[in-house]
C-alpha cells in the first residue's frame, strides 16, 4: 500500500492546506545531526502537514545561545505538537524546558496530538458513513454499491515503516525522524480528505455536512491552540 504525502485539489473543492482558525502543527525530534552531535529538530507544519519551516539546533549551541531556540519555539506557541505518542514531544520539551518561558512551555505541553488518535477519528467517521450507506441501501429498491475508500486505513506499524523508508536519505538522523513524522501527518490528512471525497460523491450523504478539511476533534484541537494568541514573546 502506498500513501500520498502531498495533498492535491479535487473536484469536490475540499480545502487542502488553508484551514480557517487553525495554524497547524509542530514536530520536535531529538537525535544526531549530520556531524554526530546531539541536536533538536523543529519542524513547523500547516494544518494538513505541509512543512513551512525547519530547524536543526545542536544542544551545545542551545546552551551557548538559548535565544535562538526561544525565537524558533515562539513560532510554535499556537500550534499542536504531534507525535506517535505524547511521550516523544513531552521528552523533547523536557530537554529544553529550562530555556523556555513558563507560559510558552505550558502552552506547548497542553497542545499535543498523537497519530493514533487522529487515525482513530478518521476510522470512526468511515464507519459512520458506511453505516449510513447500508441504511440507505435497506430503504431503497435501487442498487446501491457499498462505500469504497480510495485508500484503506493503514496499520500504524506499516505507516511508520513507510515513512521511515521515504526519508531514509535525509541529511541527518534527527532530520529523518522529523521528516518521517511530517510525512505521516500529511498522509493522515490526505486519508481524511479521501474519506470526505468518497462520502460527498453520494448525494444522500451530503446531509451529513459539507466536506471538511480535517475531522472535527482534530480541527478543534488545532483551533484551540491557535486561539492562544494572547501569549506574547518575551
Amino acid at each position: 500500500m502506498s500513501f500520498g504525502v502531498e495533498a492535491s485539489e479535487n473536484e469536490l473543492s475540499v480545502t487542502v492546506d488553508y484551514v480557517p482558525g487553525a495554524r497547524g502543527h509542530g514536530v520536535l525530534a531529538v537525535g544526531l545531526d549530520s556531524s554526530g552531535a546531539d541536536a533538536l529538530a523543529v519542524w513547523r507544519l500547516s494544518p494538513t502537514g505541509r512543512a513551512g519551516g525547519a530547524w536543526v539546533v545542536r544542544f551545545d549551541e542551545i546552551e551557548r545561545d538559548p535565544e535562538q531556540l526561544r525565537r524558533i519555539m515562539w513560532m510554535m506557541q499556537d500550534r499542536c505538537l504531534v507525535g506517535w505518542d505524547e511521550e516523544a514531544p513531552t521528552a523533547a520539551l523536557a530537554r529544553i524546558a529550562e530555556v523556555l518561558p513558563a507560559e510558552l512551555l505550558t502552552a506547548l505541553r497542553c497542545n499535543i496530538v498523537t497519530i493514533p488518535e487522529l487515525l482513530a477519528e478518521i476510522d470512526e467517521h468511515r464507519h459512520v458513513y458506511a453505516a449510513a450507506v447500508e441504511q440507505h441501501r435497506a430503504s431503497t429498491k435501487s442498487k446501491i454499491a457499498r462505500l469504497a475508500w480510495p485508500t484503506e486505513m493503514p496499520d500504524q506499524q506499516e505507516l511508520a515503516k513507510w515513512a521511515a523508508r521515504a526519508h531514509s536519505t535525509a541529511a541527518s538522523p534527527v532530520a529523518a525522524t522529523a521528516l518521517a513524522l511530517t510525512a505521516v501527518v500529511a498522509s493522515t490528512a490526505q486519508l481524511w480528505q479521501d474519506t470526505e471525497q468518497a462520502r460527498y460523491r453520494r448525494v444522500y450523504l451530503r446531509a451529513l455536512g459539507d466536506p471538511q478539511p480535517l475531522p472535527p476533534r482534530w480541527l478543534a484541537r488545532l483551533r484551540r491552540a491557535a486561539a492562544r494568541t494572547s501569549l506574547v514573546s518575551a
